[in-house]
């Protein structure tokens, strides 16, 4: 009888355990579901009402200068974009010295440029825009006196909950008519971003920024230091640029 009772003791335990095994890997696997579900949701709404950015550069035939084009594809608008825009030189398009005479008025001409760790420099300048709304676009002019070889755009904008994200390109020239073409588009999806002011006027303090920074977002500051300000051109002087003294 007691042998009886014993077996009868180590089944149920068996049958029990087996069932409280059997119990947690259901709740296991219905938290995993209701997780991926969650994930789902949380996506689709974040399609649904998040601000999506798209940047093209196009040749502005009335001024005969170029622009760059934002255009909203989202649901919901877009807050507090900064646009940050380098036109980007190199040694084989235009000599700094020949830059820096032609382009550059004669107050400035002693600054300090020097190429970057690529062999660029630039000319940089910087906008806000208050809102854009969805499915709508905004034309920003560049100030560029003479055409880049390369133009990089660093974007940033909030959504409505003021999270900040950004996109990095760089257009590079296709034709002498001004048509230029996006060949590199950073992140490659949607990443926030704490919020760094650029100011045409002023370099980037790098010993201020987490080297946390993605590296095209570094890449780009490196740029900015390695460029003068729009302002410093002859845009804002009565001294003529002379085509025949740029090379390239």
């Amino acid at each position: 009888m007691e042998l009886f009772l014993l077996i009868a003791s180590i089944i149920l335990l068996v049958i029990t355990g087996f069932y409280a095994w059997s119990s947690y890997q259901n709740l296991k696997e219905i938290r995993q579901e209701n997780h991926l579900y969650k994930g789902m949701i949380e996506k689709q709404l974040k399609i649904a009402t998040f601000p999506h950015i798209h940047c093209d550069i196009q040749p502005d035939p009335e001024s005969n200068t170029m622009k760059l084009e934002l255009y909203n594809v989202g649901n919901v608008p877009a807050y507090d974009i900064q646009i940050s825009v380098i036109g980007a030189f190199n040694e084989e398009s235009i000599d700094i010295p020949t830059f820096m005479r032609t382009v550059i008025q004669p107050r400035y001409r002693k600054y300090p440029l020097q190429v970057d760790k690529v062999g660029y420099y630039g000319i940089r300048s910087s906008t806000r825009c208050a809102m854009l709304p969805s499915q709508q676009h905004a034309a920003i002019p560049l100030n560029l006196p003479i055409r880049p070889v390369d133009i990089y755009a660093l974007i940033q904008y909030r959504e409505v909950l003021g999270s900040n994200y950004y996109q990095v390109y760089c257009f590079s020239g296709l034709d002498d008519f001004g048509s230029y073409r996006a060949n590199i588009l950073e992140p490659s999806k949607v990443e926030s971003l704490e919020r760094f002011h650029f100011h045409d006027a002023d370099d980037a303090n790098l010993a201020t920024i987490e080297k946390t920074l993605p590296y095209s977002v570094r890449d780009f500051i490196d740029l900015w230091n390695h460029s003068l300000s729009y302002r410093l051109t002859m845009l804002f002087s009565d001294e003529p640029i002379n085509p025949q003294e740029i090379k390239g």
